[in-house]
């Protein structure tokens, strides 16, 4: 904080000792009122030194209070001679839009760049489509419709009669002209263009008696953001000055094609009956024919299926014997048990008989015949 105000204190009687010993009277009296005039002029007007700052107000001991007003008044009628002389100039932008439907393209196409180039002007962008279609395939029959569209830029001296002959290359069918006055827009930059140029002047006098690093590098950054500022206002001017010489034309023109009408046919009974069989005709042999080539199509997944449903009846088949003959073992087996059970009951039966009754001899024959019809009966 001591050094910032120590540095406060000596800038001034630096600068003043500076003035005495090499400039004159006049030629600091001219110095400071340039700084009081950019004053005036910004209404408020500050110089960022970095470590200092210091305002109009700072030059005030350094001025004679006479003159000061004097300065002021000069300043103010030069602002608004220049104003008044950049508000007279009409900065007129024109701009038309329209469309046009041509018979025949490419003679409309040639005549319009044939009266661009008659009239010195120039094609910024422009668009050309054949109207076919996106694909890669190309159809010789196809209907295409031509459209060509383009951005140029006519003399403005030029502008109503090059409208006027475009208009003329085939049917018009939209217009739109509009026109903007850029003389305010332009006016506050010629303005604000001085009012920088003077303070860029300003920073290069002070740069040029400092010779003290630091206060330089702070002095030269604020003299290039001015300079940025500078050139971003005549790029401005720049363009605005080009739009007014040079007006805008968006120019569409499409091809289209004469409508003839066709003369309405009424078929006889005749006729329809004759459609009728043709198209039916055609519509069964088309069936034939689809039929034809999807029986192609299917034969061999037909023939594929056909094999595997094949070899599955044959597995199903196997199995289905095996189960019917290992089912007739079983009953076979069940029928010899069940004969052998009923012969050792009539075994059993015989020995259990009293050895004291009559014994009658057994038709062995005979049993067994009773037993066979027996066991038919029971099956």
């Amino acid at each position: 904080m001591k050094n910032l105000s120590i540095s406060k204190l000596l800038i001034p009687a630096i600068m003043s000792v500076l003035i005495l010993a090499g400039c004159s009277a006049s030629d600091e009296q001219r110095y400071f009122s340039d700084a009081v005039n950019g004053v005036n002029n910004s209404k408020s007007d500050s110089y960022d030194y970095g470590v200092v700052t210091t305002t109009a107000a700072s030059y005030d001991y350094y001025m004679d209070e006479a003159e000061t007003p004097a300065a002021e008044a000069a300043s103010s009628d030069e602002v608004k001679s220049l104003e008044n002389d950049a508000i007279q100039k009409e900065m007129l932008v024109y701009s038309c839009n329209m469309v046009v439907d041509t018979l025949d393209f490419d003679t409309s196409l040639n005549s319009f760049k044939n009266t661009l180039e008659m009239y010195g002007g120039f094609v910024e962008t422009e668009n050309f489509s054949d109207g076919g279609g996106g694909g890669r395939w190309y159809y010789e029959n196809e209907e295409k419709w031509k459209s060509y569209s383009a951005t140029v830029r006519i003399p403005s001296k030029n502008y109503d009669t090059f409208c006027n002959s475009a208009g003329g290359l085939g049917d018009l069918r939209n217009k739109t002209s509009n026109v903007e006055n850029l003389s305010q827009e332009y006016s506050d930059l010629s303005t604000t263009l001085e009012i920088y140029e003077a303070k860029e002047q300003r920073y290069i006098d002070l740069l040029s008696d400092i010779t003290e690093d630091e206060y330089a590098v702070a002095i030269e950054k604020e003299l290039t953001e001015i300079q940025i500022q500078i050139a971003n206002i005549k790029t401005r001017m720049n363009r605005i000055s080009t739009d007014v010489a040079y007006s805008y034309v968006y120019f569409t023109l499409n091809e289209v094609k004469e409508y003839v009408s066709e003369p309405v046919k009424t078929d006889t009974f005749l006729d329809r009956l004759g459609n009728t069989l043709s198209n039916a005709g055609s519509g069964f042999l088309v069936f034939l024919e689809g039929l034809l080539f999807f029986l192609i199509y299917t034969v061999p997944y037909l023939i594929l299926i056909g094999i595997v449903v094949f070899v599955i009846i044959r597995i199903v088949r196997k199995r289905r014997a095996k189960k019917l003959a290992r089912m007739q073992a079983q009953r076979e087996q069940h029928e010899k048990q069940a004969a052998e059970n009923a012969k050792n009951q009539a075994s059993n039966a015989a020995d259990s008989v009293s050895p004291y009754a009559e014994q009658k001899p057994v038709d062995t024959e005979n049993k067994e015949d009773s037993d066979a019809e027996s066991g038919d009966n029971k099956s």
